[in-house]
């Protein structure tokens, strides 16, 4: 089935009216794009800043809606230049299988997307669905931790983790391929807890898995580790946090950190934690530490 796009480009002010109007007229969905190529900077928890120029994408599953659309808009909104275009006829949610193949991350894990063969048998193989998104080994963020825990596979065996941010549940069920004994996964969304089941499903350890609502992680103790694949910002905000889930010589283990911000986290963890230490994948880093014995 052919998928129908409608452009248009608009000052900030002018964006929610707009999404409204493309959202009533049958838009199956709206992509926010930087129409001049302005940085935004990563925000603080809770913001969600946008450009000052912006283009809206309105996605439609029927041409007549698409044109249904585009009269309002020109009839509300005469000045605003519109792009119309139909995309390829594709079978969208196989599109990913272009671009994603078997990956190994360290010595002994790979982690095989739906449709490909096993590449290693006496490995660990993570079965994903790319489909379901939120994290799938490509980027570096997650792939510096998934060469941690093949590093470290050994060290995991009847362990206790959190999965902070557990997106697709990569994490989670890597882990517990590698012997852990159970993981608690936490995440603001829903469909990324969705995933999540699906993969450990999918692996054969869904059994290992337990969720926590993020309102409360202060109910978690006693943890053997902590992965936390997020952003800078969080990751300095729930220091404290992660510092009281885990019994003591407990590790963390965090990623999602740029090399221009590797600094303020060390000093921020350094206060915390001792036994810091850090792996630099291009622009990216990990940044592992070891919880005080005797801390409370």
């Amino acid at each position: 089935m052919p998928f129908y796009e409608l452009t248009v480009q608009v000052a900030q002010p002018q964006v929610e009216a707009l999404d409204e109007l493309l959202h009533a007229n049958g838009a199956v969905g709206v992509t926010y794009v930087d129409a001049k190529d302005h940085p935004i900077y990563e925000p603080a928890p809770g913001e969600m800043p946008l450009w000052q120029d912006i283009k809206l994408i309105g996605l439609f599953d029927q041409q007549t809606l698409m044109q249904q659309a585009s009269d309002q808009l020109a009839q509300q909104h005469p000045a605003l230049q519109q792009l119309k275009t139909q995309l390829k006829d594709q079978v969208w949610e196989r599109v990913w299988m272009d671009h994603f193949k078997p990956i190994q991350f360290g010595a002994h894990s790979w982690v095989i997307p739906d449709g490909f063969a096993v590449v290693d048998e006496q490995a660990v193989n993570l079965m994903l669905d790319p489909g379901l998104a939120f994290g799938t080994g490509t980027h570096e963020t997650p792939a510096l931790c998934l060469r941690w825990l093949d590093a470290n596979r050994a060290h995991l065996k009847g362990k206790r983790l959190v999965d902070f941010g557990c997106g697709s549940g990569i994490l989670a069920v890597m882990a517990l391929l590698h012997g852990a004994q159970e993981v608690i996964c936490v995440d603001i969304d829903e469909q990324a807890i969705q995933a999540t089941w699906q993969n450990a499903e999918k692996n054969g350890v869904a059994g290992g898995i337990r969720v926590v609502n993020p309102e409360n992680v202060d109910t978690i103790k006693n943890q053997d580790g902590v992965l936390a694949n997020i952003l800078a910002e969080p990751l300095m905000a729930y220091g404290e946090s992660f510092r009281q889930m885990l019994k003591p010589g407990g590790f963390v283990i965090l990623s999602g950190i740029l090399k221009s911000q590797k600094n303020r986290i060390v000093e921020k963890y350094s206060t915390l934690f001792v036994d810091i230490e850090t792996e630099i994948d291009q622009d990216w880093v990990r940044v592992g530490a070891i919880k005080k014995s005797g801390n409370e």
